[in-house]
């Protein structure tokens, strides 16, 4: 059951992530197809774990999810610099510090890239993970 449940998460995640970009339409730049590229690749991991267990299979998984980990990492990093480089255009920006400056752009207080929504791939990224983690169960 609980196999079951991180799967059913994982393709929750999936569908929710690609709803959200294709209501951004995310797709203008080579780099906003980075995240079409990693759902591409969860929802071929998650096809992989659902219909087998073996340990090539939970190996391939597992680097997917790595993958998807590593580009969601990069996801945060590329909204954040967004939002920083975007801070030039208010009158306080030079005036604040840098760590501020940095913490105004990671909570989206400038610039228009959210930070955390790479977070959902690797949200999913995880789950898939720990999925690969319990073993179905025997027939």
């Amino acid at each position: 059951m609980l196999r079951l449940g991180l799967l059913a998460l994982v393709a929750i995640g999936i569908a929710g992530a690609a709803a959200e970009l294709a209501f951004e339409r995310h797709w203008g730049s080579p780099t906003q197809l980075i995240p079409w590229v990693t759902l591409t690749l969860l929802t071929v991991a998650l096809l992989l774990v659902a219909i087998s267990d073996s340990t090539g299979t939970r190996t391939v998984v597992r680097v997917l999810a790595l993958v998807v980990l590593l580009a969601a990492a990069y996801g945060v990093f590329t909204h954040v610099s967004v939002n920083h480089g975007m801070g030039a255009m208010d009158p306080a920006w030079d005036s604040m510090s840098a760590p501020a400056q940095w913490w105004s752009a990671l909570t989206k207080s400038v610039g228009n890239a959210p930070p955390l929504a790479p977070g959902m791939l690797a949200q999913s990224a995880l789950l898939l993970l720990l999925a690969t983690t319990v073993r179905r169960p025997a027939k």
